[in-house]
């Protein structure tokens, strides 16, 4: 391990030489990128767990160099390419070695007036047509778990709520000097998945997604906006005669005004969509036929209030979607829980049984999230999201919701609130509805600032709750509770040198039906599953910052599962954790 980290050091240097020759010689040419180096050890309590099939303990690490060049051959004109070098721990001389491509693009403007972009795309829209929504308990991240996150984010490309597509993009806008002030255009056309073989005569179809958005400024406090975004296969790419079909349209209307020292914004959100699937007929000269043909739509209103001091910010909404609504821009989520499994001992006992997903996987297991987009419902664990488990495009969903945040003017105490009660629309399964009630809340006090010190000492403590009930009878009725706390004291003993503690521990218990969907996304069956169980992490660590993105993190992870009924065993793990990360 010391040879390949002195081999990193060696090169890295040599590599920032370089860097400077080149901008000094063409300052068309530029780099930046970053370095990351990471090394974790696990280990099994023994006096936790009967099993002596796995490893007492394991190692792993990697050091990565992603090299950002960008090229501008002209002044309109940028060539970008992120090329990563990744060396695993244990492997000298080349072996183990990984050289690939991440990322390609080209932007440019044309005549000053349509900008344009060729490759890797990061895309938006609206929360209903195009969005990626954050991951389950990321919401109040402490400070000694931000660098998990933070690879997790960097890993998969969540990048302000935007999906990663490879494509072609062009935004333009126009300015007028009566009726309206400006109109926006962007427009934009990928490839989420191509064509890939299934078996040996069966090809999978091109996925495409394409959409496009139009705002326009009327006046100093109006603003009109539409979204059009679809997701569909083309069949002729394919040798399957079936291909998808997800159009949504969407409209915002967006009011504000202000005063000198308040700013006030009202929105009405709307719009719907439809879901099928086209069967091309071919042999028989038959019309195309569809099938599994949905419509739903949504509807959102909301009013914000925000103090232009930034000490308070409060919005209050309501917010109907409907059962059948379906995008799947919107309703992606991250986490995959069917087709993806936890990388550190995904396995445990001497019956070799699959470790269910705790909290410290969500927050340490990068290769557990998604990357693209799906077409149906994904799967979800109801002990950690329930209530909006797709985000506010969360189909059969229909309630009010609260956000609020409070910093004083010296930022000594900073707090979040957020609060939601909905309903479902139509019974699943049953008549009956369920209810759910939603409570977030967290605070952090910055006692140095309290106490004018120099050095940083602050303490973080969040809380999330989730409860769901639905009546009936003893077959139907359901009642699921979880608890999420979280806490973290971050405290600088010496200059830019950090001594840091935190506490996450998740309760739930209580009982539910789990949704099965076929191909379609239609429901075929409901499992119903008792919960009971406690899941923690705690952690104690050493942050040193160089700079504000130059720091090396060395910290210890003791994490587990405790399970009240005996259909797992329960668990407990330890982790060694260090990573040197630099952004260039």
């Amino acid at each position: 391990m010391k040879r390949s980290l002195i081999h990193t050091v060696v090169f890295f240097i040599m590599f920032l030489s370089v860097i400077n020759l080149c901008a000094q010689v063409n300052e068309k040419i530029w780099f930046d990128g970053l370095f990351r180096s990471y090394f974790a050890r696990d280990a099994i309590d023994k006096s936790k767990i009967d099993d002596t099939i796995s490893a007492n303990n394991t190692s792993n690490g990697y050091n990565i160099l992603d090299l950002n060049t960008h090229i501008n051959p002209i002044d309109d004109i940028e060539v970008f390419a992120q090329l990563r070098i990744r060396n695993s721990f244990g492997s000298f001389f080349g072996s183990g070695t990984e050289i690939n491509v991440r990322q390609l693009r080209a932007k440019g403007v044309i005549n000053n007036k349509v900008r344009f972009s060729i490759g890797d795309l990061f895309l938006k829209q609206s929360k209903f047509t195009l969005y990626n929504y954050d991951e389950e308990l990321s919401g109040y991240e402490n400070d000694l778990l931000k660098h998990y996150r933070d690879i997790i984010h960097y890993e998969n490309f969540y990048r302000e709520n935007r999906w990663r597509s490879q494509g072609i993009q062009t935004d333009f806008s126009f300015e007028f000097d009566r009726f309206i002030r400006s109109i926006d255009f962007d427009l934009f056309v990928t490839r989420p998945r191509g064509s890939s073989q299934i078996n040996e005569s069966t090809y999978s179809s091109d996925l495409l997604l394409s959409g496009g958005s139009i705002i326009s400024k009327i006046n100093k406090s109006l603003t009109l906006s539409g979204n059009y975004i679809n997701l569909f296969e083309v069949a002729s790419s394919g040798t399957r005669n079936i291909s998808l079909r997800n159009p949504i349209h969407d409209m915002l209307l967006t009011h504000n005004f202000s005063n000198d020292k308040n700013h006030f914004e009202q929105t009405l959100q709307t719009g719907f969509s439809k879901r099928y699937w086209l069967h091309t007929e071919l042999e028989n000269n038959l019309e195309d036929s569809i099938s599994n043909y949905t419509e739903g739509m949504y509807f959102e209103l909301e009013n914000k209030f925000i103090k232009k001091d930034s000490t308070l910010f409060l919005k209050v909404g309501y917010r109907y979607v409907d059962p059948n609504f379906r995008s799947a821009g919107a309703q992606s989520r991250r986490l995959d829980y069917i087709s993806k499994s936890n990388t550190i001992y995904p396995n445990y006992t001497n019956m070799s049984i699959t470790r269910p997903t705790s909290i410290f996987d969500l927050a340490s297991d990068e290769q557990l999230y998604n990357q693209n987009l799906s077409s149906i419902l994904m799967g979800f664990n109801p002990i950690y999201s329930n209530i909006l488990p797709y985000g506010d495009a969360t189909p059969n969903r229909t309630g009010v919701y609260m956000d609020a945040k409070y910093y004083n003017k010296n930022k000594l105490f900073i707090s979040k609130l957020n609060a939601a009660f909905f309903n479902e629309v139509i019974g699943q399964g049953t008549l009956e509805k369920r209810n759910f009630l939603l409570f977030k809340g967290a605070a952090k006090i910055n006692f140095h600032r309290l106490l004018n010190w120099d050095k940083e000492l602050s303490i973080h403590v969040s809380s999330e709750s989730e409860l769901t009930r639905r009546g009936g009878d003893s077959i139907s009725s359901l009642n699921l509770y979880s608890h999420h706390i979280n806490t973290s004291i971050n405290a600088e003993i010496a200059k830019k040198f950090f001594l840091q503690a935190s506490c996450k521990q998740l309760n739930a218990n209580g009982n539910e039906f789990l949704t099965e969907r076929n191909n379609y996304g239609n429901i075929t069956y409901f499992t119903s599953t008792h919960i009971d169980q406690k899941d923690y992490l705690f952690s104690f660590g050493m942050l040193y910052k160089f700079r504000d993105n130059v720091y090396a993190n060395l910290h210890y992870n003791w994490w587990g599962m405790k399970f009240t009924d005996q259909i797992y065993s329960d668990y407990k793990y330890n982790r060694l954790l260090l990573i040197l990360s630099v952004e260039l």
